[in-house]
């Protein structure tokens, strides 16, 4: 039986199936079309059920024929639901034991409970953030709309706007994540809301690739979220062209991306300051070309609305000032993705697909936390602590520094485990630190001269 507690109990009282596989056979399905994965000591065929898991199809078809029981319970543990669709793909049981280490069954002590008494929200926190956004919008639209105002009141709405969008894309977050009401289609609709109609940014494109990037932190094949050739490449692994098992193409590391990386560590912030945009463009490809997509029609309609409200906006102002309008209230709402880059741009990069017993080690050697006051909460939004919301992402922003202080550090001393935590701005110089580093080894590589020659 697989050490995991509660886990394992769960997965053998549901079924009377006794067929007996061994790792090994397990492991042999480890494609989409063929995909069998292991929960506790189950075994289970999810291959059916691959197109059409909520959470994308790359979930899953990263973790074929593997053990996934720690990223189903940090998913869908005390979930009736999953655990009743879980029930109905088992075809038996894994055989051997196969002990966790002391760190991973700690870890799933202390996750079980949180899993039974701290997914809650305290929803007066969420009124006091409702009640800014409000005041946001509405100040932004008094700017831009008021008769008398001229080019510096109009550049304050852009300002305005821009902190709307970044505050906002935090409740996105937390919908996303089903960690607002914890019922999937009313955090489905409050992400249709904030972002898809004030955001511009899908909810169905976001869950697709952000929980990818939860289950597989950090790995040079697998996350997303730091695979940005031919723009940026965050270790000189990337010199060698990986295959990108989420976006399925070969990210080669071509002439371009040379050109690019070589001078990174320049480019990071103006590019972060009109990286929405490709937010815009990656949400439509999804939805065109994505096979399965939930609600598509939403979707289209709500994208449709926030097209219509910015484009409404921007038509009200001078026309010499709707360009300026537009590019500063994006560059200030670009605050955002250079939050998201601080945490793991610096960080290990591992290769290969994930591997469950690594769970811990994987989310703690992908992330850091951002040392920040308490009255700063509300400007990070809960990213300062990425390294408990990845080993819990269902724990409400409000708990995080609790949790952190309470549960979290002393876990880590008792194992021996290292979490990082450092301030923003020194978070900032690392991660130019980090871009000027492969820059630098890009310049450096034989291959590099001979290619600006050709």
């Amino acid at each position: 039986m697989v050490d995991g507690g509660d886990v394992a109990a769960m997965s053998t009282t549901t079924t009377t199936t006794t067929a007996v596989y061994t790792f090994e056979e397990v492991r042999a399905h480890d494609v989409g079309s063929d995909c069998w994965v292991v929960v506790g000591d189950g075994v289970y065929d999810a291959s059916a059920w691959v197109s059409k898991h909520p959470g994308g199809a790359t979930v899953l078809e990263q973790y074929a024929g593997r053990d996934i029981t720690d990223a189903f319970m940090a998913y869908h543990g005390g979930q009736p639901r999953a655990e009743a669709r879980l029930k109905s793909m088992r075809v038996g049981t894994v055989a051997g034991a196969r002990n966790a280490p002391a760190h991973l069954t700690a870890f799933r002590k202390f996750n079980a409970r949180v899993q039974v008494g701290e997914l809650r929200t305290r929803y007066l926190d969420y009124a006091h953030i409702a009640a800014r956004m409000v005041i946001l919008f509405a100040s932004m639209l008094a700017c831009v709309l008021h008769p008398a105002a001229g080019f510096k009141t109009h550049m304050f709405g852009a300002a305005l706007l821009g902190i709307f969008w970044q505050q906002s894309m935090f409740i996105g977050h937390d919908a996303g994540h089903t960690s607002i009401t914890f019922d999937r289609k009313k955090d489905a609709m409050i992400g249709w809301v904030v972002g898809n109609l004030f955001n511009g940014v899908g909810i169905a494109w976001w869950m697709a690739t952000h929980n990818v990037h939860h289950c597989a932190c950090n790995s040079l094949e697998c996350d997303p979220d730091i695979q940005h050739m031919p723009v940026f490449a965050v270790s000189n692994k990337y010199f060698n062209s990986v295959y990108s098992l989420y976006h399925h193409r070969q990210m080669t590391y071509c002439r371009l991306a040379k050109l690019f990386v070589r001078v990174q560590h320049y480019t990071f912030y103006p590019i972060m300051a009109v990286a929405r945009i490709n937010l815009y463009a990656q949400t439509l490809i999804h939805l065109i070309k994505a096979k399965h997509v939930r609600n598509r029609g939403v979707e289209f309609l709500t994208l449709g609305m926030f097209a219509t409200w910015l484009g409404a906006v921007i038509h009200a102002l001078p026309v010499g000032h709707r360009v300026p309008f537009f590019f500063l209230s994006h560059a200030v709402a670009g605050i955002i993705h250079v939050q998201i880059c601080l945490s793991h741009f610096s960080m290990n990069v591992f290769e290969g697909r994930p591997e469950n017993d690594e769970w811990v080690k994987m989310q703690l050697g992908g992330t850091m936390d951002i040392n920040c006051p308490a009255w700063l909460d509300w400007f990070h939004g809960g990213l300062q602590f990425q390294t408990e919301h990845h080993l819990c992402p269902r724990l409400p922003r409000h708990k995080l520094r609790k949790f952190r202080d309470d549960v979290v550090k002393p876990y880590a001393k008792a194992n021996g485990l290292e979490l990082k935590s450092i301030g923003f701005w020194q978070a900032n110089a690392e991660i130019v630190r980090t871009l000027k580093q492969a820059a630098r080894e890009s310049r450096l590589a034989p291959h590099f001269h001979a290619a600006m020659h050709l």
